[in-house]
């Protein structure tokens, strides 16, 4: 597990970036030299056919050369026939360009009318927070809205495989991490990275990286006792065609999925369980965003501890707590009340509106991970006003 986690560190990464292209640049200077020498020696073999020294000289130089040339075609060879189960090879395989400057690369343009929440440059120089913009509606396969770029990617993707064929078709695409990098977008800008997220508008790229990578798999819903099918309900077997686990199927073998490392988790790294909940997919954000260290997306006391926050006041990137008997949101959140039962987190605020990003059974059943609430309600997602609590985790600009 430490290696497994060591490898998307930048300063590993860089090394083994480094080192695979010295390889490969090996292999394309052996033949040339190789060419350059017997070239050189056959003119000097013809000006003197009887020299008897240059004919050793020959053999031990392509031999030299050709050893040269297949150390790296069997250092390459032997790790993607190993893939990535195993963590040199995972290393090997995903290793990226180290990315000194990224860049967003923005949606495409759009004939659509677009949405009001489009931030113009002016705005934005003007202290306005830079956010996605969602101007795209989508051709109605995908339930939920993405940006447009990421739309684009998840309406292509949702039906390339399941559980009966996703070993073998991420083997043909080189790896579940080449496959990743391949989709574009937030997809290849955040596979294999390990960021420190500041802002909002960083969270809200994360966000899409992590739910429109479940979204194309077709993740369950799994807590350890309920269990829930993709576009269909919970304890049921019905799912819809796009779903990881098809209908009949319910994973529940392997226990609860790893929240700590969604990039291991996605790409079945550790075993292929691709099965979530409310409080395990904000952990898989929040830990991806280098938020936190490891979930913690539970811990409503510690994460509450400096108080609550108005819905009117909320921000990208807070965490909303649900509870099924009333709380004292002026008091300590020591002293709440112990029936604590969901969580979900902001993840886009307008004038009139919050949206709340949700990885439960909402999600899973749904395919959808937004739900909305006008800055005016008090009852938010089914729970009255003293039933919830914002709380600030992280203070992002």
């Amino acid at each position: 597990m430490f290696l497994a986690m060591d490898c998307l560190d930048p300063a590993l990464n860089g090394i083994m970036y480094l080192v695979k292209r010295l390889l490969n640049l090996i292999m394309i200077l052996a033949p040339i030299l190789a060419i350059i020498f017997l070239a050189v020696t056959f003119v000097k073999l013809a000006r003197d056919p009887d020299n008897k020294k240059l004919t050793p000289k020959v053999k031990n130089t392509l031999l030299a050369l050709a050893i040269l040339f297949f150390i790296p075609v069997i250092v390459n060879a032997l790790m993607y026939m190993l893939g990535e189960n195993y963590n040199l090879s995972n290393c090997w395989i995903n290793t990226v360009a180290p990315n000194r400057d990224p860049v967003y690369v923005k949606p495409h343009e759009e004939t659509r009318k677009p949405s009001s929440v489009i931030i113009e440059a002016d705005e934005y120089e003007k202290g306005v927070p830079k956010m996605l913009t969602f101007d795209y509606e989508g051709n109605g396969t995908v339930k939920s809205q993405f940006s447009s770029e990421t739309m684009r990617i998840v309406e292509s993707h949702i039906n390339d495989f399941n559980y009966y064929n996703f070993k073998p078709f991420m083997a043909s695409h080189g790896g579940a991490g080449n496959y990743i990098k391949s989709l574009g977008g937030v997809f290849s800008e955040y596979y294999g990275a390990r960021p420190r997220v500041t802002t909002q508008y960083e969270l809200q790229k994360v966000s899409e990286y992590v739910f429109g990578l479940m979204y194309i798999w077709g993740f369950d819903y799994y807590n350890g006792s309920k269990y829930c099918k993709w576009g269909g309900s919970c304890g049921g077997t019905t799912s819809t065609p796009d779903a990881f686990y098809p209908g009949g199927m319910q994973h529940t073998s392997d226990g609860l999925s790893d929240r700590n490392n969604f990039d291991a988790l996605i790409t079945g790294q550790n075993e292929i369980n691709m099965t979530t909940n409310c409080n395990w997919t904000v952990d898989m954000v929040f830990v991806k965003a280098g938020i936190w260290r490891s979930g913690k997306s539970a811990s409503w006391v510690s994460g509450c501890k400096d108080g609550t926050i108005d819905l009117n006041n909320a921000k990208v990137g807070d965490v909303i707590h649900f509870f099924r008997s009333p709380i004292n949101k002026n008091a300590s959140s020591s002293t709440w009340a112990h029936t604590w039962y969901h969580v979900a987190f902001v993840g886009e605020v307008y004038d009139d509106r919050v949206v709340f990003y949700d990885g439960g059974s909402y999600f899973t059943n749904g395919r959808n991970f937004k739900w909305v609430a006008k800055k005016t309600d008090t009852k938010l997602h089914g729970a009255e006003f003293n039933n919830w609590a914002i709380c600030r985790v992280a203070n992002l600009s």
